[in-house]
C-alpha cells in the first residue's frame, strides 16, 4: 500500500491538455457535463483550459483555448463548488485577467513557466495570490532545464507568492530514477508544495507519477484516456484505479468510467495519433519538445 497517496491531490486536465487532439473545440455542454462528472467522481481540480491561448498560436482554437469570463461563468453555474484550474503562459496575460479570474470563481490559476519568463510569471502570481486563488508555478521542459538552475529557480519562487511548484516532463523524457531526482532538488529548495505532470511518450507516465509521490509530490495530473498534447498523459482512470487499490476510497471509479464512455462517444474530440505516434516516442527518446517535433519527421 502507498500510504503518501493520502495526501495527494488530482488535476483532471483533459479539457486543456486533451484540447491539443481537437485543437480545444469541446462544446460548451461537453464541457459541463464533464465537469460535473469529474466533480461526482470525487477528482479534487479540473483544469478547464488555456487563458488567451497556448504557448504556439493554434489556428482554430475552441473555448477551452481561452477560457473567457463568460465560459468559466457558465461552468461555475452548473457545478459551483467544483474547484476550477485555469493555467496560462505570462505572456498572453494580463494583470486584469488574473482578476478577472479571481471574480468568476476560478480556485486555481497555474503559470506555465521557463527561466525566461520567471520574472514575469512571479509578478502574476502575487496578483493571483493577493485575490485568494491556489497559485501554481509550472516549470514547463523540466528534462531540459539543469538541475543547478533549477535549485536557483525554485529558491526564487519559494520567497515569492505561490502555493505549489510544479514539474512537467512536457517532452515525456523522464524516468523514475530522474523523476525521483527531480522531487529530491524541489524538496531540497523549497516547503511550497510539489505538484507532477507526466507525458506517455516512452510508457512511463504511470509509473513517473508513483515515483514524485513517493518523493513527496502531493499534486498529480491525469486526463480521461490520457487524452492530451502528442502521445498523451497519464491516464486518469488508471490513476483513479490505482488509488482506490491502495486504500484512498473517496473517488467513485464508476462515475468516472462512464465520463471515460461519455468522451469515447465523441469521435471528434479524440483524435487518433496514430500519423505522428512514432514521432513522439523519438520526441521522449531523444528529448525533443513537441513544438520542434517536426525535426524528427526523417529521423
Amino acid at each position: 500500500m502507498n500510504s503518501n497517496l493520502d495526501n495527494v491531490k488530482v488535476i483532471d486536465v483533459t479539457l486543456r491538455d486533451g484540447g491539443y487532439r481537437n485543437r480545444f473545440n469541446f462544446s460548451l455542454d461537453f464541457v459541463q457535463n464533464h465537469v460535473k462528472s469529474m466533480y461526482e467522481s470525487g477528482v479534487d481540480y479540473v483544469e478547464i483550459g488555456y487563458r488567451n491561448g497556448s504557448v504556439v498560436p493554434i489556428k482554430g482554437m475552441g473555448i477551452t483555448g481561452f477560457s473567457e469570463n463568460q465560459y468559466i461563468q457558465a461552468i461555475r453555474e452548473v457545478v459551483p463548488d467544483m474547484k476550477l484550474v485555469v493555467i496560462a503562459h505570462a505572456k498572453n496575460i494580463t494583470e486584469q485577467d488574473v482578476h478577472d479570474m479571481a471574480d468568476m470563481g476560478v480556485s486555481m490559476v497555474r503559470f506555465c513557466t521557463t527561466p525566461e519568463n520567471i520574472d514575469a510569471t512571479l509578478k502574476l502570481s502575487a496578483i493571483s495570490k493577493q485575490r485568494n486563488m491556489t497559485t501554481g508555478i509550472n516549470f514547463v521542459r523540466i528534462s531540459s532545464i539543469a538541475d543547478s538552475q533549477l535549485a536557483e529557480l525554485v529558491k526564487r519562487v519559494d520567497k515569492s507568492c505561490a502555493d505549489v511548484i510544479y514539474f512537467a516532463d512536457s517532452n515525456g523524457n523522464l524516468n523514475p530514477s530522474a523523476v525521483s531526482r527531480i522531487a529530491g532538488v524541489l524538496k531540497q529548495n523549497t516547503d511550497l508544495e510539489i505538484g507532477f505532470h507526466a507525458h506517455d511518450n516512452l510508457g512511463l507516465a504511470m509509473s513517473n507519477s508513483i515515483a514524485a509521490v513517493e518523493s513527496g509530490t502531493t499534486f498529480i495530473d491525469a486526463s480521461l484516456l490520457g487524452m492530451g498534447k502528442g502521445i498523451g498523459n497519464l491516464k486518469l482512470e488508471k490513476w483513479i484505479a490505482y488509488n482506490l487499490s491502495n486504500g484512498k476510497k473517496k473517488y467513485i471509479l464508476e462515475q468516472l468510467l462512464k465520463a471515460v464512455s461519455a468522451l469515447r462517444s465523441n469521435p471528434d474530440y479524440v483524435a487518433s495519433d496514430e500519423e505522428e505516434y512514432t514521432i513522439d516516442i523519438k520526441c521522449g527518446l531523444f528529448n525533443v519538445p513537441f513544438t520542434e517535433r517536426h525535426k524528427l519527421e526523417n529521423a
